[in-house]
């Protein structure tokens, strides 16, 4: 899939925003219908990821990425449960990996992830939405923000295919 771009992410961000609650409720049932197991996996991770206080943001950033994948001009295909575990083992490894090593290491790496990610854009926007009202003080963002990154990211990843 080509890299979707900001403007898309943009345009489709802010359509999301106004959606009324019955256009947000058909849209549930629509993502139900088209990606039911990436609904499961979002669900699921949004009980173990998020306090109550947040509960169902999960859930809402995995709509807005479905929605923003599929302006990508082919019709996304339906992704599987199993491909959601490997992308999320995939995700779990490469960070094991980064904590195992030297700092330098991990930087590098880290460099070499943004540089290559197809979709860096979108998940861009996906973090900026976790640190929302904490972008100077990164330290005081929830401390489920890195799960809820490597969730969404999964997501993402599974989708790009």
């Amino acid at each position: 899939m080509k890299t979707i771009p900001e403007e898309v992410i943009d345009e489709t961000w802010q359509h999301f925003s106004e959606l009324s609650e019955s256009e947000a409720q058909a849209l549930a049932q629509q993502m139900q219908e088209e990606q039911p197991f990436i609904m499961i996996y979002l669900l699921a991770a949004d009980e173990d990821a998020t306090g109550e206080e947040d509960a169902g943001s999960l859930m809402e950033l995995g709509a807005i990425i479905w929605q923003v994948m599929s302006q990508g001009g082919t019709r996304l295909r339906q992704v599987s449960g199993e491909e959601l575990e490997a992308a999320e083992d995939a995700n779990m490894k490469f960070l094991e990996g980064l904590e195992e090593g030297p700092e330098m290491d991990y930087l590098g790496a880290v460099k070499q992830m943004i540089a290559s990610y197809n979709q860096m854009p979108l998940l861009g926007a996906v973090l900026e939405a976790l640190m929302a009202g904490n972008e100077d003080t990164p330290e005081l963002a929830g401390e489920n923000v890195g799960l809820s990154l490597l969730h969404l990211k999964t997501v993402i990843d599974c989708l790009d295919q």
